[in-house]
């Protein structure tokens, strides 16, 4: 054999794979020249990221202080030149199915009002960031409830990418509280739960007890993760086993209860602001430490679980190759299937996030591409349901641990059956609270 060829085989064989994420490959030109993708999608109230993707239709305000007259959508894309695309709305009910009502939703509720920002010269990842306002001067909001927001690709209508935005028409008041519970977990944590009530208070007699028929509660920013409390949709679609019971108290009031619910733990950090610690050099970044195991401790607060990229400046405002490391001592690596979840997912656990563990230095290790901002993130486990492509039984319990201190902040959403227009789930109410400012 040519000693030249002997030679590239052997240095073939010591290539360690490389992970490859649906979005990209964090060691290679991150995107084609000749496809349109969108990386990443997020929505948020007004201008603010941290403040939850909640419009109030014209002249409303709510008591829980939350809510914006418009939600921004903001989405990077990979493409050769600026991409021919628009957003759609489609109307949902309280549980995100698509309701099919032909009067809230149709091909016109859709606009192309996007304004283009370039990504940063040295950008791999992606090429354009879109961002547009609903409502638009091409876009009204005549009606409340859960809207999808969908962005497709004009020349030939192929979903790109969508996100979820909440309108709400104040018509009652709703009352977040929250009670300590127990539940009985998987893994050898603490047993603490929550129990949270929203007491929904509508006095206006043109609303009918009858027609007042769920409350959706919401971990902030985890939109991808409702907790239905209801009186018309199934039981089964409430996560983690947790307990639901609806109670009427009074005339035009009503109790909805969740009941153990798994406290959760504060929320990881991930800062990659530090330009000195991860640097765009074109290799993957791998995290300075590796994580740990943790027992409901932390050492920091989070962000509520948002993006937060304020103090990012324009021209390194940028997706950085990073390589998460995840040490399980001092116990056994996870039975299950580990992944990483935060804000740079929506909170949403795929299989593209799934990492892998190395035997050889007994770590679990993933890379992806991340946007320079501050992250916060959890390690989940859960099983990879291959022909659906998704993941079942997600739990927090094994890697976080279980603790009532944490701060996250609870959103509900209250919704009513409208008799307008065929019928359709309206929301009337949002509360929003968390343990320390909830309790009684």
């Amino acid at each position: 054999m040519n000693r030249w060829v002997a030679l590239l085989l052997l240095v073939t064989s010591m290539i360690v794979p490389v992970e490859v994420a649906a979005q990209g490959d964090a060691e290679t030109d991150a995107f084609n020249p000749d496809e349109t993708v969108v990386r990443y999608i997020r929505a948020y109230g007004g201008s603010n990221e941290l403040s939850p993707p909640i419009v109030l239709l014209s002249g409303n305000s709510t008591a829980a202080g939350i809510g914006s007259s418009v939600a921004t959508v903001e989405f990077d894309i990979s493409a050769p030149i600026i991409p021919n695309v628009y957003a759609q709305i489609v109307h949902c009910n309280a549980d995100w199915s698509e309701d099919g009502n032909g009067f809230l939703t149709s091909v016109m509720q859709r606009t192309s009002l996007i304004d283009w920002i370039p990504a940063p010269q040295r950008a791999r990842y992606y090429a354009y960031r879109g961002k547009l306002q609903i409502p638009n001067p091409q876009l009204e909001l005549r009606f409340s409830g859960n809207w999808k927001v969908k962005i497709y690709d004009m020349d030939s209508d192929r979903l790109l990418a969508e996100t979820r935005v909440f309108v709400v028409d104040q018509q009652a008041f709703l009352q977040l509280q929250f009670m300590t519970d127990f539940y009985e977990p998987t893994a050898r944590v603490s047993s603490t739960a929550l129990t949270l009530e929203a007491i929904v208070d509508a006095p206006r007699t043109s609303l009918l007890d009858g027609f007042q028929h769920t409350v959706v509660f919401y971990r902030n920013h985890r939109w991808a993760e409702p907790y239905v409390v209801s009186a018309k949709y199934r039981e089964d679609v409430t996560r983690d086993q947790a307990g639901t019971a609806v109670r009427g108290f009074f005339p035009n009031a009503k109790i909805f209860r969740l009941s153990r619910v798994p406290a959760q733990n504060e929320y990881r950090v991930l800062d990659l602001t530090n330009l000195a610690m991860f640097p765009n050099t074109g290799e993957a970044v791998r995290l300075p430490l590796s994580d740990q195991r943790r027992n409901g401790m932390f050492d920091r607060r989070s962000n509520d679980g948002a993006l937060v990229t304020t103090m990012v400046s324009t021209a390194y405002d940028e997706y950085v190759p990073l390589e998460f490391v995840l040490d399980p001592a001092p116990g056994y690596p996870s039975l299950d299937d580990v992944f990483v979840v935060g804000s740079f997912n929506n909170w949403t656990a795929d299989p593209a996030w799934m990492m892998r563990f190395d035997e050889r230095q007994g770590r679990y290790r993933l890379r992806q591409w991340v946007r320079r901002g501050m992250h916060d993130y959890l390690y989940a486990t859960g099983r990879v349901d291959l022909q659906q492509n998704t993941v079942q039984r997600l739990s927090y319990e094994e890697w976080e641990g279980n603790t009532a201190s944490a701060s996250t902040s609870w959103i509900a959403f209250a919704y009513y059956t409208m008799q307008d227009y065929g019928g359709y789930d309206g929301l009337i109410a949002v509360g929003a609270s968390n343990i320390y400012q909830g309790g009684r």
